[in-house]
């Protein structure tokens, strides 16, 4: 399974190229449900093609973190009860 990741990762980096995140001091904390969301968004706009999950979700993460970055707020996120 480990292969099969680091396998999927590998072709993600050598396709296409993420715009690099921008400087933060501290490390934001993303709610797994946002990415998940924005990385079907992308997966969508691509015209939902098969093969690109991995990519889909490395760029929602670099988006969104660059969104919350510049929307640096002193409140946390709210989080849904389970």
């Amino acid at each position: 399974m480990l292969r099969w990741f680091k396998r999927r990762l590998a072709q993600a980096d050598s396709q296409t190229t993420v715009p690099a995140l921008p400087p933060v001091d501290e490390v934001i904390e993303i709610p797994h449900d946002k990415i998940a969301a924005r990385a079907a968004e992308i997966w969508d706009r691509k015209g939902r093609p098969h093969g690109q999950d991995v990519q889909n979700w490395m760029e929602a993460e670099v988006e969104l973190r660059a969104e919350f970055a510049t929307n640096l707020s002193p409140e946390p996120l709210p989080r849904k009860s389970r």
